[in-house]
């Protein structure tokens, strides 16, 4: 291996060499590290089971359990949204309102269920959501009371069956009705979404800042060996012209490993 090193040409291509191999090195590491512009295929690569949709009716609801939602809406939402009665409103909440929350909170006003002065009495005619068994979840619009500055709300209330009685387990606010110049204008929950495939949300796409890196690396990989190749046949011809000036034309002296042996 000494032998080698100390032979110019073999130094000369051994260098060469590494600076090739350093550079395709570097090629190869940032291409792999530039991430990958292809888009994800939207098509299910697999059976991935019935779609569950929000307006899913799994039994019918009778006119008797219809009429008793009504009486619990009639009295609850003025209770208990409406802030009458904590006591009567405590009675008609289901587990879930009542799971973190007590009967001492709801009477001093901190009570999960929504506020708003509620004009009605009475609600009937609302729509349903979802109907299963011993569970109805219903949209509720209600009015404000005459005065109020406030549009009108729509709730999503979730009633449940429990001993033969109905009541609320969830109540939470979906839409805000508020009148916008002459119309009506509505916030709720779909206003915050992100916007689905057809929707006109452009796709993602990636810059042509990527490809500057591998430009860069790719014109140093060709140009370093090239320049240095310039220098040594430079460097060279310098030689040979100096060595024709001195009237030398004998070859240079052989390494000392040769000359040892």
């Amino acid at each position: 291996m000494g032998r080698l090193i100390e032979s110019p040409r073999m130094r000369r291509r051994l260098l060469w060499i590494a600076v090739l191999v350093a550079a395709a090195g570097t090629a190869v590491g940032v291409i792999l590290a530039i991430p990958n512009p292809k888009p994800q295929n939207p098509n299910p690569t697999g059976n991935e089971g019935p779609a569950q949709t929000v307006a899913q009716t799994n039994v019918p609801l009778t006119a008797a359990d219809r009429r008793a939602i009504d009486a619990l809406l009639a009295r609850f939402v003025p209770a208990a949204v409406g802030r009458r009665s904590a006591t009567e409103a405590w009675a008609l909440a289901g587990p879930e309102l009542k799971s973190a929350s007590t009967l001492a909170e709801w009477k001093a006003g901190k009570s999960p269920v929504p506020y708003f002065p509620v004009r009605e009495t009475t609600f009937t005619g609302w729509p349903t959501v979802d109907v299963e068994r011993d569970q109805v979840t219903l949209s509720l619009l209600v009015h404000p009371k005459p005065g109020a500055k406030l549009g009108d709300y729509t709730f999503s209330v979730e009633t449940i069956r429990q001993n033969r009685h109905w009541l609320v387990n969830r109540i939470y606010t979906i839409a805000i009705n508020n009148p916008v110049r002459g119309g009506q204008h509505e916030v709720g929950p779909a206003d915050f979404g992100a916007p689905g495939s057809g929707g006109g949300a452009s796709k993602p796409v990636l810059g042509r800042t990527w490809i500057l890196p591998v430009v860069a690396v790719l014109s140093i990989a060709v140009l370093a060996p090239l320049l240095l190749g310039i220098a040594v046949f430079v460097r060279s011809r310098r030689r040979r012209r100096k060595q024709v000036a001195e009237g030398r034309t004998e070859l240079p002296p052989l390494p000392s490993a040769f000359r040892r042996k």
